[in-house]
């Protein structure tokens, strides 16, 4: 079972190794803000503060707001599609054009990596360390693992990222600094190994 306390998590990690580092050199270190987009309608901007990993899949066939969203979404990016919160075949089309365009499976169905990539613009803003947290655990899949950030979003060639250290519960435990690598975790999902900070 995958631990659930994220926000205890850097705190815990920071009492027992403070963090003492800074960006990697080509990070700038600036905060990014999030941007507005006019073409949302009012009525769906509420639907912008949800995660990509907690928007529904979309598919052919299904309706609502969260549809529509998607349709401003493909305009935004340039497909053109009638946004009238109906996913028919103009939009399965669109969404596979845009699948195809950020290279991502183009099956036509509107998951949490095609999310992701139609919300980036205004999840960057948002992209939390918390966030980063929970993208590392799911993907490192290590329960010994613990997370811990300088709380610094940074931007590099357009991208977002928290750069976090690892360190092993158990060598702490038993110790030591625990510290077994370091990580700069996107926005968009990605989790790479980075060096460790100068």
């Amino acid at each position: 079972m995958k631990k659930k306390w994220f926000a205890v998590v850097p705190l815990i990690a920071l009492s027992v190794a403070p963090l003492q580092f800074q960006s990697v050199e080509a990070s700038s270190g600036e905060v990014v803000q999030a941007e507005e987009h006019p073409e949302v309608s009012e009525e769906l901007k509420p639907l912008l503060d949800i995660a990509p990993e907690h928007q529904p899949t979309l598919e052919n066939a299904d309706s609502g707001l969260e549809v529509q969203l998607l349709q401003e979404k493909l305009n935004h990016f340039g497909l053109k599609v009638e946004a009238d919160g109906i996913f028919g075949p103009e939009t399965e089309k669109q969404v596979r054009q845009f699948q195809t365009d950020h290279d991502l499976i183009a099956d036509g169905i509107v998951g949490e990596k095609t999310w992701t990539e139609l919300l980036f613009e205004e999840r960057k803003g948002q992209f939390t360390v918390d966030d980063a947290i929970s993208l590392a655990e799911n993907k490192m899949e290590n329960e010994d693992l613990i997370f811990s950030s300088d709380g610094v979003l940074y931007e590099e060639d357009g991208k977002t990222f928290y750069s976090l250290k690892a360190s092993s519960q158990s060598l702490i435990d038993n110790g030591g600094t625990g510290t077994v690598g370091y990580y700069h975790v996107y926005s968009n999902g990605d989790v790479v190994e980075s060096e460790p900070p100068k």
